[in-house]
């Protein structure tokens, strides 16, 4: 809540700030666009925007699609030369050499035996439809019988956990727990479809154990089986499709795009200081990606994550009290290790991090004048801890974060946060789906922070 301190005067040569956002992202474009043919995943939940009392009283968002709007798009993309395939079937095609896409219908509601599949049987279309193994028979959602007819009819049954929780908020026993679906229930060959879009480095090893492949959310990573691309539904996509699904992006690329332009403006002459709680090398507790804006203390935070593969493009930015522009690059070597490098306002950095073995991982960076040692942990399932102290400055700093244990099958979006910057803070904060929204005020005197957050 505090501006983080200065570090040691001196007088580096800094990138030109008004170019360092433009260049990462031109560079974050270039690891999301695929060259020649692609494949689309178009994900709905149910279908039939009225007809769904199981997607309004607490069964999530609807995003629905009506009958005639899916078949629709199905013979638009069809008159483009695409094929329809299952999810599992999309994972096996080699990247680039044919045009496919799959419907893919996630929680399970009834909606979809009762309206999507009259219209995708009379097409010959597949689908491939996740249920939350929990619900399966529940009001308002598939049967164990209807999932057996769609089965029989070609389409593929995957797996949406059993219970829907938020995966990288639980340690490693609950989490193979929630990822074991009943005997014989999932399709040979299913995929996983990940609640909330939502996974990191732990469930990612967790979903290869149990599944050959899993789907992410938006942009995914081209190419890898355990984070295919997923970007959600929109009502707009009639007009949308011929550049979402070469991009694999949905409505968020134009935010994040957006927000990271917003975090560059305004003066850079503030002093220089090093973004707090700050993993250059992050890599266990991270997805595919993470966009967060902050503001506390005078200081606007703007930080950016995009993950392909084994590497990590960063990009951090300070305005307002304190000052930085940088960008770094990180590598999982293997194993528990990951390292990083980069430069920015304070000149040159280091950083390395360790794996704790399902629980987060421990690191540490360099800068001029700065050694910080750090840790995230998972400690118990929903608890979320942060620290880290600079040896040089001899300043600490930590934060831990709750889920109350309020509506379980949304994720518990409702999380109490407290912390230390010097001064001790409280907060609140709301995720919705990958989306999080914080409010923190001070325990000393009259002093608010705001934070959103995006993952995929």
């Amino acid at each position: 809540m505090t501006a983080p301190p200065p570090l040691p005067a001196r007088s580096p040569r800094r990138p030109p700030r008004r170019l360092l956002a433009p260049l990462g992202l031109l560079g974050l474009l270039g690891l999301a666009s695929p060259a020649g043919a692609v494949h689309i995943a178009l994900v709905y939940h149910s279908v039939g925007h009225s007809a769904e009392p199981a997607a309004r009283a607490g069964g999530g968002v609807t995003l629905g699609v009506d009958p005639e709007t899916l078949r629709r798009r199905v013979l638009r993309l069809r008159g483009e030369g695409y094929r329809f395939v299952t999810s599992s079937e999309a994972a096996r095609v080699p990247p680039g050499t044919e045009k496919t896409t799959s419907l893919r219908f996630d929680d399970g509601f009834e909606s979809v035996y009762l309206l999507a599949y009259p219209v995708l049987r009379e097409l010959g279309v597949p689908g491939t439809v996740y249920p939350i193994w929990e619900r399966v028979g529940q009001p308002g959602y598939l049967t164990a019988a209807q999932l057996d007819e769609l089965r029989a009819a070609g389409w593929e049954i995957g797996s949406h956990t059993r219970t829907h929780a938020a995966l990288v908020d639980l340690t490693p026993r609950r989490l193979a727990q929630e990822l074991e679906p009943p005997a014989g229930a999932v399709s040979e060959g299913g995929c996983l479809a990940y609640p909330f879009y939502l996974q990191d480095a732990r469930v990612r090893r967790a979903a290869r154990a149990a599944y050959p492949c899993a789907v992410a959310g938006t942009f995914g990573v081209r190419g890898e089986a355990h984070a295919l691309p997923g970007p959600l539904a929109s009502p707009w996509d009639d007009w949308l499709l011929p550049w979402r699904g070469p991009l694999g992006a949905d409505l968020r690329l134009p935010a994040v795009l957006a927000g990271t332009g917003l975090g560059a403006l305004g003066p850079g002459d503030a002093p220089v200081a090093a973004p707090t709680l700050w993993n250059p090398a992050a890599h266990e507790l991270l997805g595919s990606g993470l966009f967060s804006l902050s503001w506390a203390g005078g200081v606007r935070d703007t930080r950016l994550l995009w993950r392909g593969g084994q590497w990590v493009l960063g990009l951090n930015l300070l305005r307002g009290g304190a000052s930085y522009s940088g960008g770094t690059l990180a590598y999982h070597v293997g194993g528990p290790l990951t390292v990083a490098g980069g430069y920015g306002s304070a000149g040159p950095l280091g950083a390395v991090a360790l794996a704790l073995g399902g629980y987060g991982e421990v690191w540490a960076r360099a800068l001029p004048g700065s050694v910080v040692l750090g840790a995230e942990v998972l400690p118990a399932d929903y608890l979320r801890l942060r620290a880290e102290y600079d040896l040089f400055a001899a300043t600490g700093r930590a934060e831990g974060s709750y889920a109350l244990p309020l509506r379980p099958g949304e994720g518990r979006p409702l999380r109490l946060l407290a912390g230390y910057d010097g001064h001790p803070y409280a907060g609140a904060a709301l995720r919705v789906g990958a989306h999080t929204a914080a409010l923190t005020a001070r325990l000393d005197r009259p002093a608010f922070g705001v934070r959103v957050q995006t993952a995929w």
